[in-house]
């Protein structure tokens, strides 16, 4: 974690800042809430559902929180409300079957015998969704199911990591909405990561961290503690302690029972989930997939240009589906220019009559926002000169050296020049 900072956003869930790229993962306004605003809210889900099959290609993962964020409005909107749907549909069988029940069984078992014909009767999106994560930080993707969400009181863990500019514009509101990620969807990522990256787990860094006293205010204890039987760690030694640590595996070996039967039963156990860990640029050349969703949340522009070039734009335009969505929080002339030059059609993602992010797409009917002729214009001043990386190899410092050196040769007007001509002629 030495790389790291963790610090609690202002909708208690946790995010973190590079110390090497001096930049942060998350907004202090909310870390989860962003996610939920920026990647999941513009999707068209009743499209999204109704294909065959559901491809998702998640750029820098990283502690995973937009991939939980779809994953949990899956389980707590969709499959919950179409388990409800199926029950009101056969309540007049069931109540048919009230004698027999009343007589022999329990209402619980009632309840049962709708939950295994459910698995009969929906057409859960679970079957049909594989979710690819890429990220280079192996500690990172490791310690994801982990990180705990909807932590009270953030201004007692955040000294020294919050600014009082922060405090002030994000943690003196008299509401925040405090999202939760089900801890059934951290349990399923965590046997996932525990499957795909053994010898990630076993190293003592990862370990060690995930049991630092200093970090457990971001770590779910429950999580913590079904690692910590899955993989025979925290083993007590002592006659008393012994008999402590007994309880303890019983207690987690319970949990984890618990939690087999809760996938099993919404099918989240269906759900491929496939992380990778590479240089993302690596993976999708090599990659052969189309995706109906991908999410690009690499750091900014300045700070890691290869994943926002022309070049990589224009493999993402080859991975997406006809009725695909690429979605990211940038707003940069720079990079809508490369993905309009990519073969995009690009728009804004609007929340509350903010642009708060950009949605491209190979089919012009998925743009409900399109770009304003102010923002058009934009793309051709020198703002908009895009990242170039020709072989998808190049250093970040070479990409920023190549566009620097466009930008000072350019004829094309400037940004402060453009706004203010626009200005003029409005």
């Amino acid at each position: 974690m030495s790389d790291f900072k963790p610090y609690i956003t202002a909708d208690g869930s946790t995010g973190l800042y590079n110390n090497e790229v001096q930049d942060i993962y998350h907004s202090a306004s909310g870390a989860l809430s962003e996610a939920f605003d920026k990647f999941i809210e513009p999707i068209d889900f009743d499209l999204l559902i109704s294909k065959d099959n559901i491809k998702i290609l998640d750029i820098c993962y990283g502690i995973g929180y937009n991939s939980k964020a779809f994953l949990n409005l899956i389980l707590e909107k969709y499959y919950k409300n179409s388990f409800q749907k199926f029950c009101n549909y056969f309540s007049a069988k069931i109540n048919n079957l009230e004698p027999i029940y009343t007589n022999n069984h329990s209402i619980k078992n009632k309840e049962n015998l709708l939950v295994n014909n459910y698995a009969i009767y929906t057409d859960n999106i679970f079957n049909k969704l594989t979710i690819t994560t890429v990220d280079n930080d192996k500690i990172l993707m490791a310690i994801s199911p982990f990180i705990k969400t909807g932590i009270n009181n953030p201004q007692k863990f955040n000294k020294g990591t919050i600014t009082d500019k922060d405090y002030n514009k994000y943690y003196t509101k008299a509401v925040i909405n405090k999202p939760r990620i089900n801890n059934l969807i951290n349990y399923f990522i965590l046997t996932n990561m525990l499957q795909a990256f053994p010898n990630v787990y076993s190293a003592a860094g990862v370990s060690d961290l995930i049991n630092n006293n200093s970090y457990s205010y971001i770590f779910n204890k429950q999580i913590k503690g079904i690692f910590s039987y899955l993989t025979n760690q925290g083993q007590l030694t002592g006659q008393n302690k012994l008999y402590h640590s007994n309880l303890h595996n019983i207690y987690y070996r319970y949990l984890s029972k618990r939690y087999k039967k809760a996938l099993k039963c919404s099918k989240l156990d269906k759900v491929i989930f496939n992380p990778i860990i590479a240089d993302a640029r690596d993976f999708i050349k090599n990659d052969k997939n189309e995706y109906h969703l991908i999410f690009l949340d690499a750091f900014s522009p300045t700070k890691c240009p290869c994943l926002w070039t022309y070049d990589f734009f224009k493999c993402l335009y080859e991975h997406l589906d006809s009725d695909g969505m690429l979605l990211t929080y940038s707003t940069s002339a720079s990079v809508r220019n490369a993905m309009m030059h990519a073969g995009f059609f690009v728009g804004n993602n609007i929340k509350n009559g903010k642009t708060i992010g950009t949605i491209c797409a190979k089919n012009k009917t998925m743009i409900k926002h399109p770009l304003s002729e102010y923002e058009k214009g934009l793309l051709n001043t020198k703002a908009g000169i895009f990242y170039r990386d020709r072989n998808l190899t190049a250093l970040n410092e070479a990409i920023i050296d190549e566009k620097n050196y466009e930008v000072k040769i350019s004829d094309k007007i400037s940004t402060t020049q453009y706004i203010k001509s626009f200005k003029n002629v409005k």
